[in-house]
C-alpha cells in the first residue's frame, strides 16, 4: 500500500507487476512460482479503496484483498492513515481433496500506516497490521510491524533512476512464524521508460523453522 498526495476530486492510479516468483516471508502464504499482481488505489477527498489481485501465470487465484482507508493527517512532511482489509488467500490442496483444488482462507485486518519526508525524495514509512481469521482455516491471527526507509528518484547518471527501501519487520503468524526480518526492494527505470525493473530481497534475523532467503524480480508497470 501506498500513501499518496491529498486531492480534492477523484483519482486513480495503480500498477501491474510481473514476477517470477510470488513470494511472502511465511512459507504457507507462498505462490512459489510465477505471478501476475494488480493493484489499483482509488481517492477521493480523504477517503481511498484500495483493491488487489494477485494470481499465478496459470492464471489460477492467488490472493485477494479489498482495502478501504482514511487519511488522518496530511501535512507537508507528514502522513498518517487508518485502513481495513478483507482478503483471502487460496491455498492449493495437494493431493486435490473431495474435488477441491483450493482451500480458501478469509481474513480480516486492521492497519495503521505512516509516512514522514524528512527531506526530498527520502521517506520514512512505519506501519502496524494486525489480522484474524473469520474462515475456519487458515492462520488463527498475525501481527505485522514495519519500518522502512526509501530513497526515491535516485540519478546515475542523465537517464538512470534508481528506487531503494530497505526495511527491517517483525511478523507474527501464530502456530507458523514469530520473529524478525531485513528486506530490501530496489527498482531501475530509465528515463522515458514507461515501466521499471525490480528486485526484492527478505530474510530472517531470528532463526525460525522453515524461513530462509528469498527473492523475486520482476517488471513493473504502473498507470
Amino acid at each position: 500500500m501506498f500513501l499518496i498526495a491529498t486531492t480534492a476530486t477523484a483519482q486513480t492510479t495503480g500498477n501491474i507487476q510481473l514476477t517470477n516468483n510470488g513470494v511472502s516471508p511465511v512459507p504457507i502464504f507462498a505462490l512459489g512460482k510465477p505471478a501476475i499482481m494488480g493493484s489499483a488505489i482509488m481517492r477521493k477527498g480523504k477517503f481511498y479503496f484500495n483493491p488487489e489481485f494477485n494470481l499465478g501465470i496459470d492464471a489460477k487465484p492467488w490472493t485477494i484483498f479489498s482495502r478501504v482507508g482514511y487519511y488522518l493527517l496530511e501535512k507537508k512532511k507528514l502522513t498518517i492513515g487508518l485502513a481495513v482489509n478483507t482478503n483471502w488467500f487460496f491455498q492449493q490442496n495437494k493431493p486435490i481433496i473431495n474435488d477441491q483444488e483450493y482451500q480458501v482462507q478469509q481474513y480480516y485486518s486492521f492497519e495503521f500506516n505512516g509516512e514522514y519526508r524528512p527531506k526530498a525524495n527520502q521517506r520514512f514509512i512505519f506501519a502496524y497490521w494486525r489480522s484474524d481469521k473469520l474462515s475456519r482455516a487458515g492462520v488463527l491471527f498475525e501481527d505485522f510491524v514495519n519500518i522502512a526507509y526509501c530513497f526515491d528518484n535516485i540519478k546515475f547518471g542523465d537517464k538512470n533512476i534508481i528506487n531503494t527501501r530497505p526495511s527491517f519487520f517483525y511478523l507474527e503468524d501464530h502456530g507458523w512464524v514469530k520473529g524478525f526480518f531485513t528486506a530490501q526492494t530496489t527498482t531501475y527505470q530509465k528515463e522515458n521508460w514507461k515501466c521499471n525493473v525490480f528486485i526484492t530481497t527478505s530474510w530472517p534475523v531470528t532463526n525460525m523453522p522453515g524461513t530462509g532467503f528469498i527473492w523475486n524480480t520482476g517488471v513493473n508497470i504502473p498507470f
